[in-house]
């Protein structure tokens, strides 16, 4: 008999070393490491029963049997952590502490009972027809150790058949069934030795044996060693969001522990959600329903395989946070609409406060400029009106870039000749180039084609913006404005260059030189005026028209700024070499536009500022036309019944009657005159969109304050009947 068990644990242990070399040749997964302790808890029982059974000496046996425990203590206690590892189970920290303690304690004591009588009483070796076997004196403590491991046996078999545990596994019945049978076999071997029907030989290393055989046949044949897989499932059973796993008939099959907690009835063992609630849950696909206080969307998608649906996955999203983020957004929205009005309304007010006095002092320049002054006198005039052109530079800036904000700038595309556009730029910008002695190169490549397509205005602007900014941070040398092409099939690519030797640019400020307000270096440069906004202006701008910015600078070098925008070609003809008229003297300038008169044309002028009225009325002295003045709407339209006037400039806001309730009561007066007079609006409000909604108003046209010479001329020349315009 002694040689059959001896037999038997041998064999034991092949198949122990089998099965641990069979694991470690597994890829990693959650299960590996515990399955490995098993195996090896295992082993070290199974030698050392195998070299119990062979021993002869007492202190030979009392040695191995200790050596036997290291193996049983903690079997039992592993196979435990493995299971709740599968189930998904987290037992408190505390329990698994106090499980793994007893089982530490008990192991110190039966290592050290050669010190004590507290698990042993005695020692006796017995000879007996199946070979010597060790009697053992066993105290209370060892009772109460065996009933200890008889508990933790039946807590791994509570976990394995407990429904509330197996709802979330319950695809896996042949799993389960193994695990039980891992659980139940050291439990008997371990009641068979107890009860002392093998005369004396302890069968528990061989239940350990058999446990292990079952665990690992469950990880090795259902995948359980396939990290993919436990992955998915892992990440599924942990999962915030509830997920429902029903068939192609709406049966229940599978509801994740989220699901569970929003729907307990889909617990298996304690009722089984019905057909037609899975089918109202499917339903409501799409729509956000209210559960425990929270808002939940629901959303489906049919499992397939390459034949047909199989199923269907219903998804239950926790989406109160992302409703009150909604909602949140929208009050935002709403909030940011009204900010944007009020901004909106604010710059409107503050465009025409601003420009009100502007328009008095451009306009008394303009008009002083005119008369005899000494030289001193004109200088500082002049100096007057190129400040208040600054202002006005600002204060357009910040107009054009509240436009960009709201996205209300538009660009406008019409046919223009390139020279023109060249040519306007160089006179607009020579003045401040001449006053800092600075030289300007204009280049431009001759076979470059005449007549484009685009935003002339815009891109006049971009120019403008870009030359004005070398010429602002340049004191010393030249700035050189490079004008170049290449061809794109039908269209080109416009491309500019602005090179400067002025003070250049910081690396680190390269990046927000296009930020909105914002100037490099501005310690130092704190004295250069602007708003900060021409470079921003310019990339948004560019940007609306298809093109791109870039810049290159050298601190204390200079910089260049070049920038490429599509442009459609109308007309192929070269532009050839460029031939700048020569510049006239700025005492010229304000009689530029001064070359014809109308001294049979009525002009009504209403305004409810004196000076604003004096203002325009001096500008157009030069014309020899008959000006009357109004203060105010009502006066206005009485003027008008009593006389035909062959223009009217209406101020836009007047106290009382405003510009647009006075040209509505023209327009509704009897008569075709009333229907025809042209009437154009004069106004310090110069934002987005004021153009279009005067014209939609019943108003012919609009200029904006302060008044510019050269718009009024032109102004006045379109609307006045041909006949009535001489040469000066």
């Amino acid at each position: 008999m002694q040689t059959a068990w001896l037999c038997i644990h041998i064999f034991g242990v092949l198949v122990g070393f089998f099965l641990l070399a069979s694991v470690l040749k597994q890829r990693d997964s959650e299960y590996k490491s515990r399955l490995i302790i098993t195996i090896i808890c295992c082993l070290i029982a199974l030698v050392s029963r195998s070299l119990f059974i062979m021993a002869q000496d007492l202190r030979e046996m009392i040695a191995l049997c200790k050596t036997e425990y290291c193996g049983k203590c903690f079997a039992n206690f592993i196979a435990l952590t493995f299971v709740l590892s599968y189930y998904r189970i987290k037992w408190p920290r505390k329990l698994m502490l106090i499980l793994f303690g007893i089982n530490l304690a008990m192991f110190i004591v039966i290592m050290t009972c050669d010190y004590h009588s507290l698990y042993y009483t005695s020692y006796e070796v017995a000879a007996t027809g199946n070979g010597n076997i060790l009697i053992l004196g066993k105290a209370p403590i060892y009772y109460l150790y065996m009933a200890f491991c008889l508990i933790e046996m039946i807590l791994y078999l509570y976990v394995c058949i407990n429904p509330a545990y197996q709802q979330i596994r319950q695809a896996t019945r042949a799993i389960q069934g193994l695990l039980i049978m891992a659980g139940i076999t050291p439990f008997v071997m371990l009641l068979v030795y107890l009860s002392g029907i093998t005369g004396g030989f302890d069968t528990t290393p061989l239940g350990i044996l058999f446990s292990v055989v079952f665990l690992f046949t469950a990880v090795n044949r259902y995948g359980l060693f396939d990290t993919v897989q436990n992955a998915k499932e892992t990440v599924i059973e942990s999962m915030d969001e509830g997920i429902i796993v029903s068939d192609n008939q709406m049966n229940f099959l599978y509801a994740n522990p989220a699901a569970c907690e929003l729907f307990p009835e889909m617990k298996l063992g304690e009722g089984k959600i019905s057909d037609s609630e899975i089918q109202a849950i499917y339903e409501q696909s799409g729509t956000v329903i209210d559960l425990n206080d929270k808002s939940y969307e629901i959303r489906t998608s049919e499992i397939r395989d390459e034949v047909k649906v199989r199923g269907y996955m219903i998804s239950v999203i926790d989406v109160t946070e992302m409703t009150a983020q909604a909602k949140l957004m929208r009050e935002l929205k709403e909030k940011a609409e009204n900010a944007s009005h009020v901004k909106s309304a604010f710059l409107a007010n503050m465009s025409h406060e601003i420009r009100t006095p502007m328009n008095a002092i451009l306009g008394m320049t303009e008009i002083a400029l005119r008369g005899e002054l000494e030289q001193q006198q004109r200088d500082a005039v002049e100096q007057i009106k190129s400040a208040s052109m600054t202002l006005i530079t600002i204060i357009n800036d910040i107009l054009d870039f509240s436009k960009m904000e709201s996205g209300k700038m538009e660009i406008v595309e019409a046919d223009y000749d390139l020279m023109t556009l060249v040519q306007d730029v160089y006179h607009i910008i020579s003045g401040k180039v001449e006053e800092k002695n600075l030289k300007l190169e204009i280049r431009i490549d001759p076979t470059m084609p005449k007549g484009l397509y685009g935003d002339e205005i815009r891109l006049k602007q971009v120019l403008i913006n870009l030359v004005n900014n070398a010429v602002k941070f340049t004191d010393q040398g030249s700035i050189c404005l490079d004008i170049g092409y290449e061809k794109k099939e039908e269209d080109i690519l416009f491309k500019v260059s602005v090179k400067d030797t002025g003070i250049g640019i910081k690396p680190d400020d390269l990046e927000r030189i296009f930020n909105s307000f914002e100037q490099s270096d501005t310690f130092r440069n704190r004295k250069k005026e602007g708003s900060g906004l021409g470079l921003a202006i310019s990339r948004q701008l560019l940007i609306l028209m298809g093109g791109e910015i870039h810049v290159e600078s050298v601190y204390r070098q200079g910089s260049n700024f070049s920038f490429e925008v599509p442009q459609r070609v109308t007309s192929d003809e070269p532009c050839g070499e460029l031939n700048l008229e020569k510049r006239q003297p700025r005492t010229l300038q304000t009689t530029e536009y001064e070359n014809f008169r109308a001294p049979g044309a009525k002009v009504l002028i209403v305004d409810d500022n004196l000076v604003n009225r004096k203002v325009a009325a001096g500008l157009m002295k030069p014309f020899a036309m008959q000006i009357d003045t109004a203060k105010s709407g009502e006066e206005a339209i009485e003027m008008v019944k009593q006389k035909e006037y062959h223009l009217i400039f209406m101020d836009h806001m007047m106290p009382d009657m405003d510009g647009v309730e006075a040209t509505h009561v023209i327009r509704e007066l009897e008569g075709e005159y009333y229907q025809k007079v042209p009437i154009i609006a004069l106004t310090a409000n110069a934002i987005s969109g004021v153009k279009e909604m005067f014209l939609t108003e019943g108003m012919d046209d609009f200029i904006a304050k302060p008044i510019d010479f050269k718009e009024l001329s032109e102004k006045i020349v379109h609307w006045l009947p041909f006949e009535l315009l001489e040469d000066a």
